[in-house]
């Protein structure tokens, strides 16, 4: 047996002039660094955290909290919501013409691609409609070709057109009337007296007047007196009411 006091020990221990059992005692005594992110909160950090809660439900809990009381005071009224698209009050009280016109502006838009936004149509295509004497004379006559339709030839202003019409009854009478009224008062000449007014009520007498006699030639709406005006009352430009 060697005398050497350190004979006994696993030289695995030792590594040159450096105990290897020392090494790891010193790792072990290290503070072990969590993943960022994972870190634990300091004591100072949780303290000021529960001073603040604390702080803010003693405000919160002397005062009105989220009650709308807070922006109110006597004698305070609410302004009214607004309408879709627009201010409801003030679209109620326009004059009924104008909501009438516009909405015959609406329907229109299915009819601008032939007679374009000036009325004036396409020469040699599609007739016009200002200066048209289907437009200018009485009303019969244009609530029969959106009842039915029309078949060329016919002459408009002088010019010969031998185009077809599509007939408009699978409109209501309401907006047939409106963009009946739409046209007579925006690209008409209209008789003296004539308002331009075409009612749901005039476009209803022409559909059952006209309803059943098929697509019109020009023999046939000539047949028509030219003054010829739809049954049915008058109307208050203003209110829409019937003028007695």
């Amino acid at each position: 047996m060697s005398s050497d006091p350190n004979s006994d020990q696993n030289l695995d221990y030792n590594s040159g002039k450096t105990s290897v059992v020392d090494m790891h005692d010193a790792v072990k005594r290290e503070r072990v660094l969590m993943p960022a992110g994972k870190e634990q909160m300091g004591m100072l950090a949780m303290v000021l955290c529960a001073m603040i809660l604390i702080c803010g439900g003693i405000v919160l809990g002397n005062s009105n909290g989220f009650k709308d009381s807070i922006y109110a005071h006597d004698g305070y009224v609410p302004e009214p919501r607004p309408g879709e698209g627009g201010d409801a009050a003030a679209e109620d009280n326009s004059p009924w013409i104008d909501k009438w016109m516009k909405g015959g502006k609406k329907v229109y838009q299915n009819c601008k691609l032939c007679h374009q936004d000036s009325g004036m149509g396409a020469p040699g295509q599609y007739p016009p409609l200002a200066g048209s004497e289907w437009v200018d004379g009485g009303t019969k006559r244009v609530g029969a070709i959106l009842i039915n339709g029309i078949n060329g030839p016919f002459t408009v202003a002088g010019q010969s057109y031998n185009q077809l019409m599509p007939a408009w009854s699978a409109l209501n009478d309401e907006k047939l009337a409106q963009v009946a009224t739409y046209i007579r008062r925006t690209y008409g000449a209209l008789p003296e007296g004539d308002d331009g007014v075409v009612t749901a009520e005039m476009m209803k007498a022409a559909r059952e007047e006209f309803g059943g006699k098929g697509i019109w030639d020009e023999a046939g709406l000539l047949a028509i007196p030219e003054d010829a005006m739809l049954e049915g009352a008058k109307v208050d430009l203003l209110t829409g009411e019937p003028v007695q």
